[in-house]
């Protein structure tokens, strides 16, 4: 009896002896070669972040070229005249007057009065304001609303209001006279 249970206990001493070892096995990998990999496979990930930031950037950096060009054209436009300058509101609006009274007198139109408006704001660019109350004859009234269209600094009439003038006198031909009334806005640098 004694030697069959020898033959029962040798194969169960190795039984017991694996299955010690892959447990022991089974700890270190859990206890060290999990803990290894997660660590690889966290850098692994940061390091593909990284890559696709570091992608993103280099087409930003590609861009460099076309966004100075862009801004070097901003710095143009702002120098060109494009845009009505002052040290204040009233004084852009003087000078933006003070054109205007120069273009009536070129177009062959007479003033009866101008008047600031007040300034606004649209889309985050703030304008400055004149209504322009002239008369004249038709192709003055033509020609003053075509320099203030095509004038740099850019000008823009919002509104516009024009009436026949007063009636011809007996016995004469004339260009029948024309009252006009514009709002004129010039945005600020």
């Amino acid at each position: 009896m004694t030697s069959l249970f020898r033959l029962d206990a040798q194969p169960a001493r190795r039984s017991l002896f694996v299955l010690g070892n892959l447990v022991a096995l089974g700890l270190i990998v859990w206890g060290l070669v999990m803990p290894i990999a997660a660590i690889f496979a966290e850098r692994d990930a940061r390091i593909g972040e990284q890559q696709r930031l570091l992608a993103r950037l280099k087409a930003v950096a590609a861009q460099a070229s076309q966004i100075e060009a862009l801004a070097s054209e901003t710095e143009t436009q702002f120098q060109s005249g494009e845009f009505l300058t002052g040290a204040n509101d009233n004084v852009i609006a003087a000078d933006l007057q003070t054109r205007l009274k120069a273009i009536l007198g070129n177009a062959g139109a007479q003033s009866r009065a101008i008047q600031s408006l007040p300034g606004r704001t649209v889309d985050q660019i703030k304008y400055s304001g004149v209504r322009l109350d002239f008369t004249g004859p038709f192709p003055a009234m033509m020609r003053v609303v075509h320099a203030i269209e095509s004038a740099k600094p850019y000008l823009f009439v919002s509104n516009a209001s024009v009436k026949s003038g007063p009636a011809l006198r007996q016995g004469q031909v004339e260009e029948p006279v024309l009252q006009a009334q514009l709002d004129i806005y010039g945005a600020i640098q």
